[in-house]
């Protein structure tokens, strides 16, 4: 008998030093962010429905920030994100400055590519269909 796991990944939080740049990354993905502020809180941060995932970013509290490692702070996680196309996603990406290789995988002859996000995290993109 297969386990069913009742628990499922439903919110991502991307703290970064530089929101603009992060949200343009993110944005150029082809996401929508809508901005929030929850609360008697005045922190402002970006959220994006992704289906059964909200992904927010916010920007770092100076209490969490080191600033020595400012730069490389997102550096130890990956985030892994399906795209429908991957050179118009490359190429909103490129109008960044952000570059990137294609990779064909045999087994599977899926186009992946991996870029990096402006704090530094591995975005590893799968395309998963051929219509622009």
């Amino acid at each position: 008998m297969k386990h069913i796991n009742t628990t499922s990944l439903s919110l991502i939080v991307i703290r970064t030093m530089n929101v603009e740049s992060t949200l343009s990354f993110y944005s150029a993905l082809g996401m929508a962010f809508i901005e929030e502020q929850h609360g008697s809180s005045n922190l402002v941060h970006y959220a994006c429905d992704l289906g059964n995932i909200v992904l927010e970013i916010y920007p770092y509290q100076s209490t969490l920030v080191n600033p020595e490692n400012k730069q490389k702070m997102g550096a130890e996680s990956m985030l892994g994100f399906n795209v429908t196309s991957l050179e118009k996603t490359l190429r909103n990406l490129e109008k960044l400055g952000i570059k990137s290789n294609i990779s064909s995988k045999i087994k599977t002859s899926k186009r992946t590519a991996n870029v990096t996000d402006p704090d530094g995290r591995t975005i590893h993109l799968t395309e998963i269909s051929s219509v622009e």
